[in-house]
């Protein structure tokens, strides 16, 4: 009985998605980081004002999780646990397609399941909520695990469905699909000049071809004008890489400042460990010509994503999200060895030790002390009831870093600015980084936004080269919605709203420590 239970894949299967889950959830309502934690809140419920990104708001991230989003609203009602729903789903579904992945490669559905584990309790619930960089992360791993099927099983069905997940996780966030896409069609390029693998080509440019249909239909539906597109999805991100990686004042971090061996080796040490090992036994195989054409395909793509995604991890701003790909790589590695036979046992054992010591570490830090929050020095038992700032709040406990010792506090501020807010029957812009205003009063408060920064890193200042369109875009909201009032909420105070006004005068008032209101008016 014992045998046939733990040969039993539906168990596995089922255990796997209630876990993954189930374990999100849970740690998704634990503290909030407000312009991570709300930044796809107002723009999801907006589209379901037709009120889209890149048309009506300026977003600079992709517009996948918005739209996902705002299914999972329209599906399980406006309240935060439609958006926890939304983020537990696709870790799921991440879980299920990585040990359906590794049965297919013959290994073992205890080992596949544990393996598997690690990976649900590192991927998504770092973060919790929807989080663009990890949705992006998420389908990539997809694609590669679909490019393993394609490579191992011979089906065309995966080389249809591998530009779309592929797209889904550049329309996602650019970045690290941009790199993982980048080694995804090298590795093809080089599979189909074998002309035994010349077949699926086809197959491949269907799926491409789909997805061109979809988004071109997408852009049309929605009369999205491509220049808004492009200027916000592609040169105004490529415009902070390039500041970035030259080290220039406007950039909140450069690379010369993050390439460190701390930071490089040290920090990712497990994930460096893999692809040494990795690219280690590969290149032996190779001369001595014991490894085959797919195996080498599949080392090759596991060593260069991780470089790379280490890479983007570098020259973003965002905590460390990648930590899921130890048990991802972990457990190829695992089967590159139990087909080679390489140490008998003792090397797998302790791939997998060291796969189990990682995932527990980084539980403990990400997860528990919910360090992607900001806050890993802050006593979590200080949360509070987020219902008593609204009931569509309810299972949320609310702790900031900002207010870590007087939750209510910050509450009772924003609580304030709500009030104020419904009460005011004029039409109202709202620039926050607590970005559920538009959620919780159900109006159209016309954000410009979904993030922001300060900094030239989320919307252009006036030093930067593209301030003259964010410029248009803020007055021609200003104007075509006629705007007689705006509200910032937050801090900063929102002072470089200023600059964007120029001609436009306003009377300028306080109401608590977060909120000051600007009453439009004509200077003459």
């Amino acid at each position: 009985m014992d045998k046939k239970i733990l040969n039993n894949k539906l168990i596995y299967l089922i255990i796997i998605i209630i876990f993954s889950f189930l374990f999100n959830y849970h740690y998704a309502n634990l503290g909030v980081f407000p312009i991570d934690t709300f930044a796809f809140f107002d723009t999801a419920y907006n589209i379901l004002l037709d009120r889209h990104p890149f048309k009506d708001i300026w977003v600079t991230t992709g517009p996948l999780v918005d739209y996902l989003q705002s299914f999972f609203f329209k599906i399980f009602g406006l309240k935060w646990s439609s958006y926890v729903i939304h983020s537990s789903f696709i870790n799921s579904l991440i879980s299920l397609i990585f040990f359906i992945t590794l049965v297919n490669f013959k290994l073992d559905k205890l080992l596949s399941f544990f393996y598997t584990i690690g990976l649900g309790t590192l991927c998504y619930t770092i973060s919790g909520t929807p989080f663009a960089y990890i949705h992006s992360y998420v389908f990539s791993l997809l694609s590669v695990l679909l490019f393993f099927n394609g490579i191992l099983l011979r089906s065309k069905k995966y080389f249809f469905f591998l530009p779309i997940t592929m797209s889904l996780a550049f329309f996602s966030m650019q970045n690290p699909s941009t790199f993982v896409n980048f080694v995804i069609v090298i590795m093809l390029s080089i599979y189909f000049f074998k002309k035994e693998n010349r077949e699926y080509i086809v197959s491949f440019l269907g799926g491409s071809l789909t997805i061109i249909i979809f988004f071109l239909g997408f852009i049309n539906i929605f009369k999205i004008p491509f220049e808004n597109f492009f200027q916000q999805y592609f040169l105004f991100p490529l415009s902070m890489g390039d500041i970035r990686l030259s080290g220039d004042e406007m950039a909140h971090i450069s690379l010369s400042e993050r390439f460190t061996f701390r930071n490089v080796i040290g920090h990712f040490k497990f994930i460096n460990f893999f692809i040494f090992i990795l690219l280690f036994v590969s290149v032996i195989d190779f001369f001595k010509k014991k490894i085959s054409f797919d195996d080498l395909s599949i080392n090759l793509c596991l060593i260069f994503i991780g470089i790379l995604l280490i890479f983007n991890q570098l020259i973003t701003s965002n905590q460390t999200y990648i930590f899921s790909y130890i048990p991802f790589i972990a457990a190829f590695t695992h089967i590159y060895f139990k087909k080679r036979k390489y140490g008998k046992k003792l090397f797998r054992i302790s791939i997998f030790i060291l796969m189990t010591f990682s995932v527990v570490k980084y539980h403990q830090v990400y997860n528990e002390k919910r360090k992607f929050m900001d806050l890993q020095n802050t006593n979590l038992e200080y949360a509070v009831d987020a219902s008593n700032l609204h009931e569509k709040f309810k299972g949320l406990k609310w702790i900031t870093p900002f207010y870590s010792k007087n939750a209510n506090q910050e509450i009772d501020f924003i609580k304030q600015a709500l009030n104020n807010i419904l009460n005011d029957e004029r039409e109202i812009m709202v620039l926050t980084e607590y970005q559920f205003f538009s959620f919780l009063t159900e109006k159209n408060l016309n954000i410009p936004n979904r993030w922001y920064t300060h900094d030239n890193n989320s919307y252009p200042l006036d030093n930067h080269k593209y301030y003259k369109f964010y410029k248009s875009h803020i007055r021609n909201l200003l104007k075509k919605n006629e705007i007689n009032v705006v509200y910032t909420i937050g801090e900063p105070k929102f002072e470089n709203f200023k600059i964007y006004l120029e001609d436009i005068c306003y009377e300028r008032q306080e109401i608590n420590k977060i909120t000051t209101i600007y009453k439009l008016e004509n200077c003459n």
